[in-house]
């Protein structure tokens, strides 16, 4: 049986994102017991046996030192990570999944005015990615949008889904609609969009996240909300709306699928591979047309929520599991 190890640095307590991917995929792994996981994590104690603590900072030593002791101390056979930033030097079979390419990331990095340290680990990382890549034996990606974007050869494989993202109990209808959406500061949300659509619409509208925009009739900010909030308001809205110009993998889709709301999306990078012909995509000058729409015809409501279950049973952590075991093997 192969040595399997796995670089979940990024796992903690109450992570979402990359902390939740790395946290599913070492459970799926580990379900599918085709290779001894070895486990390699600032937070140990959220992962059982063979789970090692990483004590390495910054991250970039971690990657270019810390990595490479690891596999040889442990005598591995393989690891799995989600850096672009593979040891530069030594030997080891390297497995990467990566969710979007690292010249977006450090361009928002600048947009936002990052510090010191970090223009200086961007520096690094645009000096080095692409030849780091090229010592992997397999490049994954979340979306096919990714893996167009990093022009080299990788495989597109999509996340898992967690299992508390699930319909409403038959029944159990809310009795008042409302429209919901999730909104930050960040500018690739394109929140202005969503707000100038929601003017034009007749039902209350909820927005969920760490975003509080300007006092407008009908719209409710709620803040940030629980995982199990977030579930409820999911399975209760009449429609849910995404405005993002930007998503690596568009996993708040696939949550609003995954428990029944209808999606209208506007559309980018990953989000109309993700959504398929279960939502509708559509231009952010048509988005108050489309709301309208779906507000209205019960039925076509209906068959995106049919449409919506059916798309997001298809990503299961058994099948990413089952992916890159076999990759490991060849």
């Amino acid at each position: 049986m192969a040595r399997l190890g796995v670089d979940a640095t990024s796992v903690a307590p109450d992570g979402k994102g990359i902390s939740r991917v790395q946290r599913h995929t070492v459970e799926a792994l580990r379900a599918l017991g085709r290779h001894e996981l070895v486990v390699f994590a600032r937070h140990p104690e959220e992962f059982v046996a063979q789970s090692h603590k990483v004590k390495w900072r910054p991250a970039l030593v971690w990657e270019q030192v810390g990595m490479q002791r690891a596999y040889r101390r442990h005598g591995l056979d393989a690891l799995l990570t989600w850096t672009e930033r593979l040891p530069l030097v030594g030997g080891g079979r390297y497995f990467v999944w990566l969710f979007e390419p690292p010249t977006y990331r450090v361009r928002q990095n600048r947009a936002v005015g990052a510090g010191a340290y970090q223009r200086a680990s961007d520096l690094v990382t645009l000096g080095i990615w692409k030849r780091s890549l090229r010592r992997a034996a397999r490049v994954f990606t979340g979306s096919d949008a990714t893996r167009d974007a990093l022009d080299m050869p990788a495989q597109t494989l999509y996340p898992g889904l967690d299992p508390r993202f699930s319909p409403r109990d038959s029944g159990s209808e809310p009795q008042s609609p409302y429209v919901f959406t999730i909104a930050s500061g960040d500018p690739r949300e394109d929140t202005d969009a969503a707000l100038r659509a929601f003017a034009q619409v007749e039902v209350p509208v909820l927005v969920a996240g760490g975003y509080v925009g300007p006092r407008q009739e009908g719209v409710e900010y709620l803040g940030r909300v629980s995982d199990e909030e977030l579930v409820g308001l999911y399975r209760g809205a009449a429609a849910y709306v995404d405005t993002s110009r930007y998503e690596g993998f568009g996993y708040q889709v696939l949550e609003a699928m995954a428990c029944g709301a209808p999606v209208i999306a506007t559309g980018g990078t990953s989000i109309p591979e993700i959504v398929g012909d279960a939502g509708i995509v559509c231009a952010p000058d048509e988005l108050a047309s489309q709301v309208a729409r779906v507000l209205s015809d019960g039925g076509l409501a209906q068959e995106l929520r049919r449409r919506g279950l059916a798309r997001a049973a298809e990503f299961t952590w058994a099948h990413v599991a089952q992916t890159i075991s076999d990759a490991v093997d060849e």
